[in-house]
C-alpha cells in the first residue's frame, strides 16, 4: 500500500505560514517570542477570549515601522498588538457548572476573584473558576503580524499633518470621589537627545526575492545576519515593518540589490548548498520623511496634528527559570510582556500639552512543549505510560486511527531535531519541522531509497528496517507513527531532469522538541487549573516578580534605544487616581444597603433582604434528574426542592404550583436525552393543561454535550427556560438551618432562577433617573466570539438591549457572524435587534404611545483600536439607520437618536498598584496610560479576592449626546452592581457581560441539533434572526436555529427575557 504522506503541493499548504521561528537564532534561555496572538499570561484575559482582529490599516505613510535583530533580551522589540478572542463555553452559572465563569454570592465564594466576572485573567480566577481557553491562540482574525518596534502615527511625517482630536463630547476630566496616588506598570520613556540633533530618517520600498514570498522567509531575511552586514551604516540604522517598507537615516537615491545567502546564518549546516535571496530596496516613489524631532513639538503642545499610537507590544519568556510543568508535554514559562505609546501626562499638566512616552510592562506566562523526545510527549498525551504501541493509536476493530492518534497530531508545525548514535554533529544541528504526523508505523512505511551509488532507486524497505541495516539503530518503538516533515528531498540529471523525489520521513522516536516552541493549541481543563494556580499572584508578588524581570529587558543596554536617544526610566509611573463613591443598593420593601456597609468593597449578601423585584411562579414547572445508574435519587431530589422552595419564598419569590420530577437513566446517545426532555414536558403540558414556565435539570456531571443538547431542546423547540444544577451541589447533605456554603448556593441559583421567570435581584438608588440617564435612554451591547484554531465553526455575534428605565434586565439575541470576522453584519444587526427594540418600545410608551429612545448607548467589546473607524462606518451605521425617523415600518417623530458608542476592553496589561494591594472597587485612572487624543478611562469597579484586579478600559469613540464626565462615569460604576446574577460589583459594565453568555451560548442554538426533531413538532411561531451574517453568501455558515414561540398568548417568548443567564 502507498504511503500516507503529503505531497509536495500539500507541504507548500502546510509550509503557507512560513519557516519556523527555530530557523533563526536564539537565545535558549532567555527567548523573544512573537505574538501573532497574545501570548497566555497572567496579564491576558483567558475567558474572552480580546483578539479582534485588526485590518491594515489603510494609509498613505506606514503605521509603524520595525526594527530587525535576531531576537534577543536585550533588544527592545515590540511587534505589533492584537487582541485574542474568546471561544465560548457553554456553562453560564455555578449552578449549572461551578468550575466555569461562576458567579456564587458571596457567601460561598472564599477564594472568588471576581463575581462570574467573564473578563477576569487567571491573576483574579478564583477557585472555583477555571478560566477557560488558556493557551489558545482565541482565532480571532488577527491583524498582519510583524516584528514591529514602534508605530509612529502621521503626525511624525513632515507632511499630512491633520487637526488634533478633539476628546468626544469635550468633557474634560473627572473631578468626583476622593483623590489617591497610586502606581502603575508603566515607566516614562525620556528623550535623552535634544530635539534640534534628532535626525531625518527617509522611506524605502523593499522587496524580498519575487515581492510574493511566504511571510516566513521575508521574516527570516529581513532579520538575518547576512543582510545586516550589507545595509548602509550597518543594522541599527535601519527600521522595516516586516514586509515591503524601511526607513533609515541614510538617504539613498538609487536602488540597491543586496544578495543574502541563508546558508552561512547561523545554525545552518556548515558547507551545505547556497540559499540566495535578492533583497531589494529603492527610495519609494513618494519620499515621506520621518522627523523625530517632532515628537518634542508634540509632546509640548506645539503640533497640530501630531497622533502618536505606539501600542506595539512584544512578550519575552525566560526559559527554565520558574517553568512549570502543565503535564501532557507541555510546560508553563514565566515571561514579560511590554509595549510602548504615547499617553496623557500627569493631572498637574493639564491644559498644557503635557503628553508622555511610556512603556508598559507586565508578567506573563506561556505555555510551551517540553524540549523531549517525540515519543515521550506521546506517552504523556496519550496517558498511555512509556510502551506505546499501535493499540494506543488505533481502534481493535479495523485498525483505523482513534482519537489518540488525533492527540499525537498536536505535533504539527512544532520545530525537532534528529538524533541516533553515530550522528554527526552537522546532523545533529539540523532543524526540521512537522508537516504531519502519518498513519503508519516504523515497521509499515515503506519506501525505496535512493542509490548514490548505482544513481537508482533500491529495494523497498521499511523505516525500522533501513535505520537497522544503514545506521544500526534499533527503534524501541517502532509502531508509533512516523513524522513527516516539510522538507522534501529530489534528485536530479545534469540537465535538470528530476529521477528521484520522497518526503523526508523520521521514526518519532528519534525526534527531539527544539527548544521555544509554543504549544497553541487549547489547554485542558485540568491544564487550565495548573496553569491558573500557578500564574496567580497577589499585587505585592506580581509586583516583585515584574521588577525581577525587568533584567530580561535590559533597557540600560538596548543599542536601539541608545542610538535613537530614548532612555526608560526604572521607576514606575505614579498617577493621580480617584475612588469614585459606591452607590446604595435598594432591595424589595424600600431595604437598602448603604456603601459604609459591604457595598464600599465591592461585595454583600443577601442575609435578610428580598429581591427587588420577582414574578410569581403561577405556571407548572418541572425538575427532571438525570442520573448515570440505576440508583433512584426521589429522596435527594425532594430535599432538594424543598430547600430551593422555602429559600425563594424567603427571598421574596412565589410559587403557586406544585411541580413534577422525573427521573431518567442518561445515555450515551444524546438523541435519547433530547427525546426524554420533550417527553418531560409533553407530560406536563397534558396533565396541567398547560405549558411549564420553567424546567430544572439536576445533571449526574460536568458534561458539556449534555448541557448544549439540554439546551437547545429547552430554548429551539419547546420555548421554555431551563436551569441546570450539578448533582453534586444538589444533593449535598443540607442541615437545618442552611451553613452559609450552602446558603450562598442556592442564592446563587436563585439568583438565575428569578432572572428567568422575570425578576431582578437589586436596583440601584437614584435621586433621580438623570443622575444615570439624560433622557429615554437604551443601552446596547454587543459581542463577537470565535472558535479556536483550526476549527470550521463559525463566529458569533451577540446584542442585547436593556428592557427597563433603569438598564437592570436585558434581552439578547445571538447569531452566526461568517468566519472569523469580528466586525458585526448589517444584516445581523437588523435582525437581531428589530424585535429586541419592538420589545422596548412596547414596555417603556411615553404617555400611552411608543417611540424611540433619546439617546443610545453602544458598549462594544472585542475591538482593537485598528477596527474602530470601520466600526463606526458600519455597526454604528447600521444602528442609526435602525433608529431613523421612518424605521421598522413607521414614521416616528421627535429629536433624532443621539448616540454615545464605547468599547469595554479587558484585554489589556494596565494594572494599579495603591500601595501593593488591590485597588478599590470604583478606583479610576484618566491619566498617564490613557490615549492623548481621545476620551478613555481606566476603571476598576470590581474587588479582587484573589489575584492582581484588572481595570477595565472603556474608549469612548462618539457623544452626541454631550454627556457631562460626572453622570457618564458614575453610570459605568454604579451599573456593575446591579448584574443580574452576583452579589459583588463586576468588572466589566453588564451590558457587555450579558453579550458574553449569549455569545457563548450560541452553541446550543446550532443547527447540527436539528436532526434531533421529531416530524411534526416545533410548531408554533419561531422568533428571532433567521439568518446568518456573512453579507458574501458563499462564505456564509449556517444561521443558528431559532428560540421557538408558541404565540398562544400563556407565557411571554423566552427570547424577550433572560435565557442566557
Amino acid at each position: 500500500m502507498a504511503p500516507q504522506t503529503l505531497s509536495r503541493k500539500e507541504l507548500r499548504k502546510a509550509k503557507k505560514s512560513g519557516q519556523s521561528n527555530t530557523n533563526r537564532p536564539t537565545d535558549h534561555h532567555a527567548i523573544a517570542v512573537e505574538e501573532p496572538s497574545e501570548p497566555l499570561d497572567v496579564s491576558a484575559d483567558p475567558v474572552r477570549d480580546s483578539s479582534s482582529g485588526g485590518q491594515a490599516r489603510s494609509s498613505t505613510v506606514p503605521s509603524s515601522f520595525l526594527a530587525n535583530t535576531p531576537a534577543h533580551p536585550a533588544t527592545l522589540h515590540l511587534p505589533m498588538r492584537s487582541q485574542p478572542s474568546r471561544a465560548g463555553t457553554p456553562f453560564e452559572d455555578v449552578a449549572e457548572a461551578p468550575s466555569r465563569n461562576a458567579v456564587p454570592s458571596s457567601a460561598e465564594r472564599p477564594y472568588e476573584a471576581e463575581a462570574g466576572d467573564p473578563a477576569a485573567d487567571p491573576s483574579e480566577a478564583s477557585a472555583n473558576e477555571s478560566p477557560k481557553d488558556l493557551g489558545k491562540d482565541d482565532g480571532r482574525a488577527q491583524a498582519p503580524a510583524s516584528n514591529k518596534r514602534v508605530d509612529w502615527g502621521g503626525w511624525a511625517y513632515e507632511s499630512g499633518l491633520t487637526a488634533l482630536m478633539e476628546r468626544p463630547g469635550g468633557a474634560g476630566f473627572g473631578n468626583w470621589g476622593d483623590e489617591v496616588k497610586l502606581k502603575l506598570n508603566s515607566h516614562y520613556v525620556n528623550l535623552v537627545r535634544p530635539k534640534e540633533k534628532q535626525e531625518k530618517f527617509h522611506q524605502y520600498n523593499v522587496r524580498v526575492g519575487n515581492g510574493n514570498e511566504k511571510r516566513g522567509l521575508v521574516k527570516t531575511v529581513l532579520e538575518s545576519q547576512g543582510l545586516g552586514k550589507l545595509l548602509p551604516g550597518g543594522r541599527v540604522n535601519w527600521l522595516f515593518d516586516g514586509n515591503a517598507q524601511a526607513w533609515s537615516k541614510h538617504d539613498i537615491q538609487t536602488e540597491r540589490r543586496l544578495e543574502v545567502d541563508l546558508s552561512l546564518e547561523p545554525g545552518r549546516a556548515v558547507g551545505g548548498r547556497p540559499d540566495k535571496v535578492f533583497v531589494v530596496i529603492k527610495p519609494a516613489s513618494t519620499r515621506v520623511h520621518l522627523n523625530l524631532g517632532s515628537i518634542y513639538d508634540y509632546m509640548n503642545g506645539r503640533c497640530c496634528g501630531v497622533q502618536m499610537s505606539l501600542r506595539q507590544s512584544r512578550s519575552y519568556f525566560n526559559r527554565g527559570v520558574n517553568g512549570h510543568d502543565l503535564h501532557k508535554g507541555v510546560e508553563a514559562v514565566h515571561g514579560i510582556y511590554q509595549s510602548i505609546r504615547l499617553a496623557k501626562g500627569p493631572k498637574k499638566s493639564e491644559g498644557k500639552g503635557g503628553l508622555r512616552m511610556v512603556t508598559n510592562v507586565d508578567v506573563s506566562y506561556a505555555p510551551f512543549w517540553h524540549m523531549w523526545n517525540f515519543n515521550k510527549i506521546v506517552a504523556e498525551l496519550t496517558a498511555s505510560g512509556e510502551n506505546v504501541d499501535s493499540a494506543v493509536w488505533r481502534e481493535k476493530s479495523n485498525h483505523k486511527p482513534n482519537g489518540n492518534f488525533d492527540l499525537m497530531r498536536r505535533l504539527k508545525d512544532s520545530g525537532f531535531t534528529v538524533e541516533y548514535k553515530n550522528m554527526s554533529d552537522e546532523a545533529k544541528r539540523r532543524k526540521w519541522k512537522v508537516a504531519a504526523i502519518l498513519d503508519k508505523s516504523a515497521r509499515e512505511y515503506k519506501f525505496r531509497p535512493w542509490d548514490d551509488t548505482n544513481k537508482r532507486l533500491g529495494q523497498e524497505i521499511t523505516i525500522l528496517e533501513y535505520y537497522s541495516t544503514k545506521y544500526q539503530v534499533h527503534l524501541d518503538h517502532p509502531d508509533l507513527p512516523v513524522v513527516q516533515t516539510t522538507k522534501m528531498i529530489t534528485k536530479q540529471n545534469k540537465d535538470g531532469k528530476v529521477l528521484f523525489e520522497s518526503p523526508i520521513v523520521f521514526p518519532m522516536e528519534l525526534c527531539i522538541m527544539q527548544p521555544n516552541q509554543r504549544y497553541l493549541k487549547a489547554l485542558d481543563r485540568e491544564q487550565t487549573k495548573i496553569m491558573v494556580d500557578h500564574a496567580i499572584q497577589p499585587p505585592q508578588e506580581r509586583l516583585k516578580r515584574l521588577k525581577d524581570s525587568l533584567s530580561m529587558l535590559s533597557w540600560h543596554e538596548d543599542q536601539y534605544l541608545s542610538h535613537y536617544g530614548l532612555k526608560i526610566s526604572p521607576y514606575q509611573i505614579e498617577t493621580d487616581a480617584r475612588i469614585l463613591l459606591p452607590p446604595t443598593l435598594q432591595f424589595k420593601n424600600g431595604s437598602k444597603l448603604t456603601p459604609e456597609a459591604n457595598v464600599k468593597k465591592g461585595t454583600w449578601n443577601l442575609t435578610g433582604r428580598q429581591f427587588i423585584s420577582t414574578k410569581a411562579l403561577r405556571a407548572p414547572w418541572g425538575v427532571m434528574v438525570l442520573t448515570d445508574s440505576s440508583e433512584s435519587k426521589r429522596n435527594q431530589t425532594n430535599k432538594f426542592v424543598h430547600h430551593l422552595k422555602e429559600e425563594y419564598v424567603k427571598l421574596g419569590g412565589e410559587i403557586d404550583f406544585e411541580l413534577d420530577i422525573s427521573e431518567k437513566r442518561l445515555t450515551e446517545n444524546l438523541a435519547d436525552l433530547a427525546k426524554d426532555v420533550r417527553e418531560f414536558y409533553d407530560q406536563i403540558h397534558d396533565q396541567r393543561r398547560r405549558r411549564p414556565q420553567i424546567l430544572l435539570f439536576i445533571l449526574p456531571k460536568d458534561s458539556s454535550d449534555v448541557y448544549l443538547r439540554i439546551k437547545n431542546t429547552c430554548d429551539c423547540q419547546l420555548g421554555v427556560y431551563s436551569q441546570c444544577v450539578q448533582a453534586k451541589n444538589a444533593f449535598k447533605a443540607f442541615k437545618e438551618p442552611l451553613e452559609p456554603r450552602h446558603y450562598g448556593f442556592f442564592c446563587n441559583l436563585l439568583m438565575k432562577f428569578n432572572a428567568k421567570l422575570g425578576g431582578a435581584t437589586n436596583g440601584i438608588v437614584l435621586s433621580r433617573l438623570e443622575d444615570h440617564f439624560l433622557g429615554r435612554t437604551m443601552i446596547i451591547g454587543a459581542d463577537v466570539s470565535h472558535p479556536a484554531p483550526g476549527s470550521q465553526a463559525p463566529s458569533y455575534a451577540a446584542t442585547t438591549v436593556s428592557m427597563d428605565s433603569t438598564a437592570t434586565r436585558y434581552a439578547a439575541a445571538v447569531q452566526t457572524n461568517g468566519f472569523r470576522k469580528e466586525i458585526i453584519s448589517d444584516r445581523n444587526i437588523t435582525n437581531c435587534l428589530t424585535p429586541l427594540i419592538t420589545r422596548w418600545k412596547e414596555l417603556n410608551k411615553y404617555l400611552g404611545q411608543e417611540h424611540l429612545p433619546e439617546h443610545v448607548y453602544y458598549f462594544r467589546d472585542g475591538v482593537s483600536e485598528d477596527q474602530f473607524k470601520i466600526l463606526l462606518d458600519t455597526e454604528v451605521a447600521s444602528l442609526k439607520r435602525l433608529f431613523s425617523p421612518k424605521s421598522m415600518g413607521k414614521t416616528w417623530t421627535g429629536a433624532p437618536v443621539k448616540f454615545t458608542v464605547v468599547v469595554a476592553e479587558k484585554r489589556h496589561h494596565i494594572l494599579f498598584f495603591p500601595q501593593n494591594e488591590n485597588p478599590l472597587p470604583g478606583t479610576i485612572v484618566e491619566h498617564d496610560v490613557t490615549d492623548p487624543n481621545g476620551n478613555d478611562i481606566y476603571l476598576c469597579s470590581h474587588r479582587a479576592l484573589q489575584g492582581t484586579a484588572r481595570p477595565t478600559h472603556y474608549i469612548m469613540l462618539l457623544d452626541e449626546r454631550k454627556i457631562p464626565v460626572k453622570i457618564f462615569q458614575r453610570m459605568l460604576y454604579e451599573q456593575c452592581y446591579q448584574y443580574i446574577r452576583s452579589t459583588t460589583a463586576v468588572s466589566l459594565h453588564p451590558a457587555v457581560y450579558y453579550a458574553h453568555l449569549a455569545s457563548k451560548r450560541a452553541q446550543a442554538h446550532d443547527s447540527l441539533y436539528a436532526a434531533d426533531w421529531p416530524e411534526g413538532k416545533g410548531k408554533g411561531k419561531e422568533k428571532g434572526p433567521a439568518t446568518s451574517s456573512s453579507d458574501d453568501s458563499s462564505e456564509e455558515p449556517a444561521p443558528l436555529l431559532p428560540m421557538k414561540d408558541w404565540n398562544d398568548g400563556q407565557a411571554e417568548w423566552i427570547g424577550y427575557g433572560m435565557w442566557f443567564i
